[in-house]
């Protein structure tokens, strides 16, 4: 744990996409399938209207009192704990991984490499790696909001950065039930917990997936996000915690696109982009094997930056012709830019487009015509009025 931080704090968070089975859904008008493989550039909200997607996302709604985007529809995750860089991990895993990395695939990004993954957490006093310990984070706060618990028996198997899409281990849900609260007053039993089950924190079913510094403009209450997948075979039994989380929902990736665009559920924008970028995918199948193939890319830190225009703002991020070279992330510098034109006027006027335009809270409209980096895909186009060249 990075205790020298001091504009944000590190945080984690997991997308869970589980197959759907006998689990009711609803269709919302999908009900034919497309021919376009997930990776085609230009594919559109309407172009994807009729496909049927095999898998649903987990939303977690937040309390209303919450201090960070009320009532909002997000990820399961949270705050990086002590405990999840506690170097009785090492024990725990041991003799099965070995550390540093504990056999997680090794990242092939050497430059840009996001400093929540690459910081040596050594000079910090842990001989845990930042990679190690927020997908174990991940986990223990998807396990405190949800009671989803993925974890893995404790016994050693050849290949764990292929094991696909996952079949979770069943657990006696009175004993999860009664483990939990444990873990919510102290993030330390949740090792115990690992103990007491002779289970592991299946820390290779978490694939890297993106890298979120909320935006200066957002307040003095920043994160830097990690952001995981993981593709599980069916839905888990799931039970919002009552406090932080107050309501939860299994939905396919076009059905919350199309709720946060009805103004019934809201989305801040990272899980907006991340959720978008699911859109392209119809199978659970296509999307473990992307992610499995793309994590070892790594990923870069999105800094969202916004651009106040005339008749709204859009939020820039990396690559866009507006962006900056090299943005002060502190937000002691002013970074935030501002023009008298309509947001249709900035936007000709440059060449490179990432960007989200914004002229009410729900309606985000995204310009992108770059490529994008370390072999991901870029959300998918939500209007069908886009100008993007991809």
């Amino acid at each position: 744990m990075n205790r020298d931080l001091k504009y944000w704090k590190e945080s984690a968070t997991v997308i869970l996409a589980a197959g759907i089975r006998n689990h009711k859904l609803s269709e919302s008008g999908i009900n034919t399938q497309i021919s376009q493989q997930p990776h085609e550039r230009n594919l559109t909200l309407s172009s994807v209207a009729k496909s049927v997607c095999d898998f649903a996302l987990l939303l977690l709604q937040r309390n209303q009192r919450s201090t960070f985007f009320p009532n909002a529809y997000v990820f399961p995750g949270g705050r990086i704990s002590t405990a999840d860089f506690s170097n009785e991990w090492i024990q725990l895993f041991h003799p099965y991984c070995q550390s540093p990395n504990l056999k997680l695939d090794t990242v092939k990004q050497t430059d840009r490499r996001s400093s929540i993954f690459a910081t040596h957490r050594g000079k910090l006093g842990s001989q845990i790696p930042g990679e190690v310990a927020f997908r174990i984070c991940a986990i223990r706060e998807t396990f405190e909001e949800s009671g989803i618990l993925l974890v893995k028996p404790n016994n050693p198997d050849k290949d764990l950065n292929k094991q696909g899409v996952i079949q979770l281990a069943h657990y006696d849900q009175n004993k999860l039930a009664s483990w939990r609260p444990l873990v919510q007053e102290n993030a330390a039993n949740f090792i115990r917990l690992c103990k007491e089950l002779d289970c592991l924190p299946n820390i290779w079913a978490l694939k890297e997936w993106s890298n979120w510094l909320t935006p200066t403009s957002q307040g003095s209450k920043r994160f830097d996000a990690a952001f995981f997948i993981c593709c599980l075979e069916e839905i888990p039994f799931t039970v919002p915690d009552g406090h932080e989380i107050i309501f939860h929902s299994w939905m396919r990736p076009l059905e919350v696109i199309k709720g946060h665009q009805s103004e019934q559920l809201f989305l801040p924008p990272p899980q907006w982009y991340e959720i978008g970028r699911l859109c392209r995918f119809i199978h659970l199948q296509d999307l473990q094997q992307f992610s499995q193939d793309r994590s070892v890319e790594g990923c870069e830190r999105w800094f969202p930056i916004r651009l106040l225009a005339s008749d709204g703002f859009a939020t820039l991020l990396p690559g866009d012709d507006l962006y900056p070279e090299d943005p002060d992330l502190t937000g002691e510098t002013e970074l935030n830019l501002t023009t008298s034109k309509s947001l249709n006027q900035a936007r000709l006027e440059v060449r490179r487009l990432h960007r989200i335009e914004f002229r009410k809270p729900h309606d985000g409209t995204l310009y992108v015509n770059i490529e994008p980096q370390y072999k991901h895909v870029h959300s998918l186009m939500m209007n069908s009025h886009h100008n993007s060249h991809l």
